[in-house]
């Protein structure tokens, strides 16, 4: 059984095209999985032919449990705004510990995981649950799309009256044409097709979000085969 986050359908400030998008991108698993199942009916069907549809059902399931669970954080991020406190915070005493929790899973993987956060930085000002969660979301995608043997890091420094803090990877890349689209709510990164991307496109989506609401910002730079560097500008003041 999936565990799925049950969704809200007292949208708020949800906007109504945003909704019309979600339920459209609802649908999709849906239609995916029923045919699927009805080609899994067939008497004929050999066994590497019922694996697939197994997998694709697997994966559609997934990419739906992606879907729903994104547009949660979204509605909780939107109702949130005006509830959670801007407060001065130190990376060197939230980064490490984000980083240890991914650890185990870059060591399943066979990537090296590491970070320079020097103690000397100037204080940022964020909300620490967002903070968290941005560093959650850059650090999963960053080990989920580099190879055994790759890298990813977390490195922050000084940049004018901001922190930045970059999220550098040697995984997979991000074509050219697409980088601009990558915030985009609901896209989904065409070169990661073959990669059993599950996801919802929403993650960068709800990045981007929580660093406006900071008063920061994000920017990306990417080469297929070669690596993405992810930039957060952090304000100090």
């Amino acid at each position: 059984m999936i565990d799925t986050p049950t969704l809200d359908l007292s949208l708020g400030d949800f906007k109504d095209e945003a909704m019309t998008h979600l339920m459209q991108e609802l649908c999709t698993p849906i239609t995916n999985i029923k045919t699927a199942l009805k080609l899994l009916e067939s008497s004929a069907l050999k066994p590497a032919q019922r694996q697939k549809y197994l997998e694709l059902i697997r994966d559609e399931c997934d990419r739906q449990n992606s879907l729903i669970t994104g547009a949660v954080r979204l509605l909780a991020l939107e109702r949130m705004s005006g509830k959670v406190s801007i407060e001065a915070i130190y990376l060197s005493e939230v980064i490490p510990g984000v980083v240890s929790i991914y650890q185990p899973l870059a060591q399943e993987k066979g990537i090296e995981l590491g970070y320079t956060i020097p103690d000397n930085l100037p204080a940022i000002f964020c909300a620490e649950i967002w903070l968290r969660e941005i560093a959650f979301d850059l650090l999963q995608n960053g080990i989920k799309y580099t190879p055994e043997g790759g890298q990813v890091f977390v490195r922050a420094s000084i940049a004018g009256d901001y922190v930045q803090l970059e999220f550098k990877d040697t995984g997979i890349g991000i074509s050219t044409p697409e980088i601009p689209k990558i915030f985009d709510r609901f896209y989904r990164i065409r070169n990661l097709a073959d990669e059993s991307n599950n996801s919802a496109g929403l993650g960068l989506t709800i990045v981007r979000d929580m660093l406006t609401r900071c008063g920061g910002s994000i920017s990306v730079k990417s080469q297929l085969g070669v690596g993405s560097q992810f930039r957060i500008l952090l304000p100090t003041q």
